[in-house]
């Protein structure tokens, strides 16, 4: 006799298992293994086989007899002419062929590959017992959703900032061109997709058209940078800025003039942070913030007034340096000085 799984263990329930259990049982496994969703096309007729029959009171009633005497396996003939309507090879739940005896109309199940209908529309079925695929048992044949289409799209960074309206061109799998007004949402990013319904390519049969996809790019830009819905500046910042302190006026990716205060003392890569100055967030209230780096900057050549001033300044400040390399100074300690010249090297 046959060895395979059960229909009460396919579902996952126990046999004295409530229709309610094992309609619920279905609905979760139908909706892993639905085709449509990704699944594996096998399991989800095995599944739907062993609801079509537990689901019927009948069905169910007979199938459990041919448990309780042991002449059921789950095999074709496993159970002679008494399994006809199970799953055998005379039953209408033969997924590879052969006329059946149980079925509407005793028709043939040839094996199918593709779309399975609508899950929405298979439990709507079973709210009105009808079983998982109505009372025809018949499946569309060759069926299949079209694919997705994809398509990148470039993006300024002021049309992601403000969103914007875009007309794109795409010609889908089967050879044909369209035109697509595409909205772009205020605060796009860089990855995000935007997916449009049934405008990808053409399906198999009755199986619906797949999706059109477009994934935005934004374009790099002379100031700003973007990390999701924050935004990034870099401010140079000059030595006498950066020791003496500064109020600086840095302007913001919405068009308006920020005033920036740098303290005395600020160190190279300091971030100053300007709150809700970012892009606006795309799944959200409110903006991102505006980061605004300091990067310390020196002068590559100096004029005599420059010159003059940072003698004196250095004059001012201990020569041996030990108020800015304290540590060094220390390691330092009374250790002789070497008299060999250094030279200058270039790290890459």
């Amino acid at each position: 006799m046959a060895t395979e799984k059960n229909y009460y263990e396919i579902l996952g329930v126990k046999q004295s298992a409530s229709t309610d259990e094992i309609k619920k049982a279905f609905k979760k496994l139908a909706r892993k293994h639905h085709p449509d969703a990704g699944g594996d096309e096998a399991k989800f007729k095995e599944v739907s086989n062993a609801y079509d029959v537990l689901s019927d009171k009948e069905k169910r009633s007979e199938y459990d007899n041919l448990l309780r005497f042991g002449a059921f396996g789950g095999a074709a003939g496993a159970a002679g002419a008494g399994a006809a309507g199970y799953g055998g090879a005379g039953g209408p739940f033969n997924w590879a062929g052969g006329q059946g005896g149980g079925g509407k109309g005793g028709k043939s199940w040839r094996t199918v590959v593709g779309d399975f209908g609508n899950l929405g529309d298979i439990f709507s079925r079973i709210s009105r017992g009808e079983g998982a695929f109505g009372t025809d048992w018949e499946f569309p044949q060759g069926t299949a959703k079209g694919r997705d289409v994809q398509v990148n799209l470039d993006v300024s960074f002021e049309e992601a900032f403000k969103g914007a309206n875009k007309r794109v061109t795409i010609k889908t799998g089967d050879g044909k061109e369209q035109n697509i007004e595409v909205k772009v949402p205020a605060g796009a990013v860089s990855g995000g997709k935007l997916r449009y319904k049934g405008r990808g390519s053409a399906g198999q049969g009755a199986g619906g058209k797949g999706d059109l996809v477009i994934v935005t790019n934004i374009l790099p830009h002379p100031l700003y940078r973007r990390d999701g819905a924050d935004v990034e500046l870099d401010l140079p910042v000059s030595v006498a800025e950066a020791a003496l302190g500064a109020q600086i006026i840095v302007p913001a990716p919405d068009g308006s003039r920020v005033k920036l205060r740098i303290p005395a003392g600020t160190a190279d890569g300091k971030t100053f942070v300007v709150r809700s100055k970012g892009a606006p967030r795309v799944k959200g209230e409110g903006a991102g913030d505006l980061k605004v780096i300091a990067h310390l900057t020196l002068p590559s050549q100096l004029n005599d007034g420059q010159k003059a001033a940072l003698e004196a300044f250095a004059q001012a400040s201990d020569p041996a340096g030990t108020d800015i390399r304290p540590k060094i100074a220390q390691a330092l300690g009374s250790a002789p000085v070497a008299k060999k010249e250094s030279r200058e090297e270039h790290v890459h």
